[in-house]
């Protein structure tokens, strides 16, 4: 705590120093007419990550192409886990997962571009559907839940743990599928830590599960409980996290219990409520145990063992373990 004053004002140095690589680097760059075998159409958009413009690939298939910001490149072991997560992705292909196609890197305006190729999927991000609803039905909510562990599931199988869900990672098709994006370009923490304009924290950090802060492996719950950081941000219409400072953001993460969503929101089932509270739990071996796990849960409702089994160990009333939001470090 006697170092955090210090420690906050490197922190936002840096995350400006990095705004600052990123906009001289790429701001003033002119709309590049193709990158290796895809011709370029336009810019779809641009973040902390890199810059993804809509393309045409030899066979005129309509593809996504992300530019990866050189910058994060020369981060020690960014380049080697982008590239096998990359190519591990390709392997996969789930109607819930956005496929990733192709991992290659060309020379763009006198440096070396490494791209990723993508589905071109169109459609609304979860980010989209909450601040067009405001908080979104339990119905949706669920099947939302399912179709994103889903997702989940087929992604840790392949032995790749995402790191980056949050709202503006899923898309809902028009055809009504929940699809998983940005799988093998998923941000370290570090690269979360970038300001806005307005001098806040870009999104990622608030999503970011508890032992992401600690010198600990990072595994399949830390996406289960992004997961739960999503669907409590869909449910009450705000992240619990959520804070004027990055110290106090992450203070949160590793302190701070949320009021369960039915005490926020009546209308939300006891099962629902229970969900998302075990996704957020602060221990990864306290959550649901996997994806796959999460998804029979899902499928099976208010009949699943897991919830029966908390049904009959528990009081009529679970006592809420809710506390008092931190105050920023």
């Amino acid at each position: 705590p006697d170092l955090a004053e210090e420690l906050r004002d490197h922190v936002d140095a840096l995350a400006l120093i990095d705004d600052a690589l990123e906009d001289r680097q790429f701001s003033e760059d002119p709309l590049p007419e193709k990158i290796g075998d895809y011709r370029i159409e336009g810019e779809l958009g641009s973040g902390g990550m890199g810059t993804v413009y809509l393309a045409r690939g030899p066979d005129e298939e309509a593809v996504a192409v992300k530019v990866i910001h050189p910058h994060l490149l020369e981060r020690r072991g960014f380049f080697k886990r982008f590239l096998r997560e990359a190519q591990m992705g390709a392997k996969l292909r789930h109607e819930n997962v956005v496929r990733t196609l192709d991992v290659d890197a060309v020379q763009l305006g006198g440096r070396t571009a490494h791209f990723l190729v993508m589905e071109y999927v169109q459609g609304k991000t979860l980010r989209s559907l909450v601040q067009e609803l405001g908080v979104v039905p339990e119905a949706l909510l669920r099947e939302i839940a399912l179709q994103a562990a889903l997702g989940l599931a087929a992604i840790h199988e392949q032995g790749i743990v995402h790191r980056d869900l949050k709202p503006e990672n899923l898309l809902i098709t028009d055809d009504h599928l929940v699809r998983i994006m940005d799988l093998g370009v998923a941000r370290r923490i570090d690269a979360t830590l970038a300001l806005t304009q307005e001098g806040q924290f870009a999104g990622s950090l608030l999503y970011a599960s508890p032992e992401q802060f600690e010198k600990t492996e990072i595994g399949p719950a830390a996406d289960l409980y992004a997961l739960g950081v999503l669907l409590y941000e869909l449910a009450t219409g705000g992240n619990p996290f959520r804070a004027d400072q990055v110290a106090a953001v992450i203070k949160a993460h590793l302190e701070f219990v949320p009021a369960r969503i039915q005490e926020r929101v009546p209308d939300i089932s006891p099962f629902f409520s229970e969900i998302v509270a075990t996704l957020l739990e602060k221990k990864p071996d306290a959550r649901i145990p996997s994806a796959r796990g999460l998804t029979d849960i899902l499928e099976r409702g208010e009949e699943a063992a897991w919830w029966l089994s908390l049904i009959h160990i528990s009081e009529p009333t679970r006592p809420s373990k809710s506390s008092r939001m931190p105050s920023s470090a």
